[in-house]
């Protein structure tokens, strides 16, 4: 498999478009479905334009013969005395699940951040029974500070902690 990480631009939004929603209908871990993010194109284009020009926030993606097969996302705060902590989002489409795709997302993604002056905390949330995140979590250095009790709400009668 060969595939490579770059910076995501604003000429990939329709592609990130159709990968969010993929990728959303293939796991209920994210924070979104089958529907994607509710952005139009031209609001996708907006935020993977700034997305990058910012100090405190990068993308990057993940792509075999220029399809999006995943994406790293990191931001912290502008303000002084909490942008010191970054939160991580990272996904993967399953059919490249436990082939090193989130792995080398994360390492781009923690460069970045060891390369800012002032990202020194990064953190994500992860659903308690997201096992194999968690092991690429752990495989990094992450460590669970607490566990948010009913956090997503899946429908009428199923919630996740996180």
């Amino acid at each position: 498999m060969s595939y490579k990480i770059e910076l995501v631009k604003k000429e990939d939004a329709e592609a990130m478009l159709a990968y969010l929603k993929q990728v959303g209908s293939e796991t209920d871990y994210l924070l979104f479905d089958a529907r994607g993010v509710p952005m139009s194109l031209a609001q996708e284009e907006a935020f993977l334009d700034n997305v990058n020009q910012s100090p405190n926030s990068r993308m990057f993606v993940a792509k075999e013969k220029d399809v999006i097969i995943g994406n790293a996302y990191i931001h912290s705060n502008p303000r002084e005395r909490i942008q010191h902590k970054a939160e991580i989002a990272i996904s993967v489409l399953q059919s490249h699940w436990n082939k090193g795709v989130g792995s080398r997302l994360m390492e781009t993604i923690l460069d970045f951040a060891k390369s800012t002056p002032f990202m020194e905390t990064n953190y994500l949330e992860v659903a308690t029974t997201n096992a194999a995140a968690i092991r690429l979590y752990q495989k990094f250095g992450f460590e669970t500070y607490g566990v948010n009790k009913k956090a997503i709400k899946l429908d009428k009668d199923t919630y996740l902690d996180w």
